[in-house]
């Protein structure tokens, strides 16, 4: 089943209704039939499975046949605190696979050695909603930033995550521990950008905000690698 967008507002008891650029892709590109079966998730937290029924005004009709509360959506809860990437392509890179790795919430921070710090919300709205439709999430991920697309620092990021009481796992390449012996279930994993953390930050995360530090192996890998790889293992 092809999976949609819809509005908590387009839901009426069983009847459900996919509206504008999400009923055109339907209708026109992938050329949806009445009777067949689609997903459609309101990004927070509920999925539900359909039945088109027919067309009014360019609108999808729909039926509602299941409630799937928290569908597609992983046990742990991971917020991931990433250093800031430089390069745009990398970063919307990451946004996608975390997103489509289960991921809860994003943090891009400023860094001693963050060289951007400014992003695109709208970009990235774009690319978190079609990654959640790509793998069939229930939720969109929560893009923590300061308006207009400003960036919290990294300190700030360590105070938010130990204000939700989280286990803060920073990923460090001299670390003596595996990131796989984790089993928290709310977590706050934390990458550098490129180039990694200052001796003085990872103190700072160590002593200050109780982080354990944890490593993914002896390669060194590069920031939004090291990001998705260990999503991937908390995803396990």
């Amino acid at each position: 089943m092809e999976c949609f967008i819809v509005s908590r507002e387009d839901i009426t008891g069983s009847d459900l209704t996919i509206r504008g650029e999400e009923a055109h892709h339907a209708l026109k590109s992938l050329r949806l039939r009445p009777g067949e079966s689609l997903l459609a998730t309101d990004l927070d937290g509920t999925s539900f499975e359909c039945k088109y029924i027919g067309e009014t005004e360019k609108n999808l009709n729909c039926q509602i046949v299941r409630v799937l509360p928290n569908f597609g959506e992983p046990s742990r809860d991971v917020l991931l605190i990433q250093g800031m990437i430089a390069q745009p392509a990398r970063w919307e890179f990451l946004l996608e696979k975390a997103t489509e790795l289960g991921v809860t919430s994003i943090m891009p921070v400023i860094t001693e050695w963050t060289e951007q710090r400014h992003l695109r919300i709208d970009r990235a709205d774009r690319i978190l909603r079609a990654a959640v439709k790509q793998t069939k999430r229930s939720r969109l991920p929560n893009l923590i930033v300061l308006d207009a697309g400003e960036m919290m620092s990294f300190e700030e990021g360590l105070v938010l995550a130990k204000q939700q009481g989280r286990e803060i796992i920073l990923l460090h390449d001299e670390a003596a521990e595996s990131l796989a012996t984790s089993t928290s279930q709310s977590i706050a994993l934390v990458v550098g950008p490129e180039g990694g953390f200052t001796p003085d930050e990872i103190a700072l995360a160590r002593d200050q905000f109780g982080a354990r530090l944890a490593t993914l192996g002896s390669r060194r890998l590069r920031a939004e690698t090291a990001a998705i790889a260990a999503l991937a293992v908390l995803s396990l």
